[in-house]
């Protein structure tokens, strides 16, 4: 009889730690999962080959209505940030292209010194803005990317 109760309880025992392996388990591969995209830095979420889809370019002139044009970028069009500091680029079937970029704050895209605000950053898009004033307009581009 004695020997019957140990049996049981050994069993009761067994399936009390096979149930908790499981939940242990489980909890262990729920926990580990990529890191968030937002918390990897903006100089490591640029890099790599960009197709270049657009450029929207709004022109504002005193006393003159809102100019806004659209250029769609051609087959083979692409922007290449490096590691080297050093942006690569073809557009409009022109030879390749070599500019020094940095990213500072954040949000301001540097190009050989003209600086951009990264209106958005993600896996698969990069958007970025272009201002340039003077006294006779302003000039907006934002340039649309992916991946």
């Amino acid at each position: 009889m004695l020997t019957s109760i140990l049996i049981l309880k050994f069993n009761d025992m067994k399936k009390t730690i096979l149930i908790l392996l499981t939940l242990l388990s489980v909890l262990i591969v729920t926990g580990c999962s990529k890191d968030d995209p937002a918390e990897i830095p903006p100089q490591e979420r640029i890099l790599g080959k960009w197709k270049f889809i657009s450029v929207v370019t709004e022109t504002i002139r005193p006393s003159k209505p809102v100019e806004i044009t659209t250029e769609q970028g051609a087959e083979g069009d692409y922007f290449d940030f490096r590691n080297d500091g050093n942006l690569y680029y073809a557009l409009g079937g022109n030879e390749e292209e070599i500019e020094a970029y940095s990213i500072e704050n954040g949000n301001i895209l540097k190009i050989e010194g003209t600086i951009s605000t990264i209106k958005e950053l993600t896996q698969q898009k990069l958007v970025f803005e272009f201002v340039k004033e003077n006294a006779n307009y302003t000039r907006k581009q934002t340039y649309n990317l992916s991946k």
